[in-house]
């Protein structure tokens, strides 16, 4: 967990605080369907309100801007105490382990998946793709209303030249009437009638 941040108390102050702490607070409230602007890591009131918002959908009191080490984990950031960064290694510790269930060529495919949200520039890092199959996406494309029950489809898995361990997610958009995981392949997706949209969130 090298790549793991260093937890930060952050609240909303002025002048407001900008740091990586606060663009992955933010990365991850958009994962989280949490429509809160750019992410240009400046703890503001809208990623306040954004913050407010999730902890009363969660049910967390008090509800207030503060993001502690409680609510990191709760966020899914990727974020330890100095103590934590030698104690708690997410690959020395099964019980930290998550599997995900994707369909790969129309055939089950079992992954460790945290699905942190990183800042990831495509130009630089190589990435693989994912389809999310959704009914409804965003005005600006940075969430979407997910299929219940849909497994998500990888275009790639460890070995194939395509691979890579930081996956950019497609929203697939369907309708209501779609039966859960008709869709079990990047061809099903790509002969599809349905529109495939890039969004901007880019995940590990």
């Amino acid at each position: 967990m090298s790549d793991a941040l260093t937890c930060t108390t952050v609240t909303l102050t002025h002048p407001y605080t900008q740091s990586e702490n606060v663009k992955a607070i933010q990365m991850a409230l958009k994962s989280h369907g949490y429509d809160i602007g750019p992410i240009d890591g400046i703890f503001g009131p809208v990623t306040a309100s954004g913050v407010e918002a999730f902890k009363m959908y969660e049910g967390i009191k008090p509800v207030n801007p503060t993001v502690d080490l409680p609510i990191y984990y709760k966020l899914g950031v990727r974020c330890v105490s100095t103590r934590e960064l030698t104690e708690q290694l997410d690959y020395n510790n099964p019980l930290l382990q998550k599997l995900e269930t994707a369909w790969v060529d129309g055939k089950k495919y079992w992954a460790y998946g945290p699905n942190i949200p990183l800042p990831i520039d495509p130009k630089r890092t190589k990435v693989a793709q994912e389809y999310v199959i959704v009914y409804h996406v965003s005005r600006r494309h940075h969430w979407a209303t997910f299929v219940p029950l849909q497994l998500n489809i990888y275009d790639s898995i460890p070995g194939d030249p395509k691979y890579s361990p930081i996956w950019h997610l497609n929203w697939v958009v369907v309708p209501h009437s779609y039966v859960p995981n008709t869709l079990k392949s990047v061809h099903d997706v790509k002969r599809s009638p349905y529109k495939v949209i890039p969004s901007d969130v880019y995940v590990n």
